[in-house]
């Protein structure tokens, strides 16, 4: 099987500049370094999903089935804001709830 990747390298500039903002401060703590407490604490954690989303657990699941349009609007939403689709969905969600 040969598979072949295209490698296209950002700059901060091609990025939101809250983002570009957030991945500077995570690259300057990273080049400082953690504690050994940092990195055992870190070690402590459980890998996989989280137990929590916000302030509260994440226990709901739900099922949408979504035609082409939607999910194309979907998959627009997640790249142009770089969210995975859980997420992009949760702040939809908490977007179109915020007056309830």
């Amino acid at each position: 099987m040969d598979m072949t990747y295209d490698y296209t390298m950002l700059s901060y500039d091609d990025l939101p500049a809250d983002e570009a903002a957030m991945l500077k401060a995570d690259a300057e703590e990273a080049e400082r370094g953690y504690t050994d407490e940092q990195l055992e604490e870190a070690m402590r954690r459980a890998p996989g999903r989280p137990l929590e989303v916000g302030t509260t657990p994440a226990t709901n699941v739900i099922r949408v089935r979504l035609d082409d349009e939607r999910d194309a609007k979907l998959e627009r939403y997640m790249r142009d804001h770089h969210m995975s689709r859980s997420a992009a969905v949760r702040a939809l969600l908490d977007k179109a709830l915020a007056d309830v």
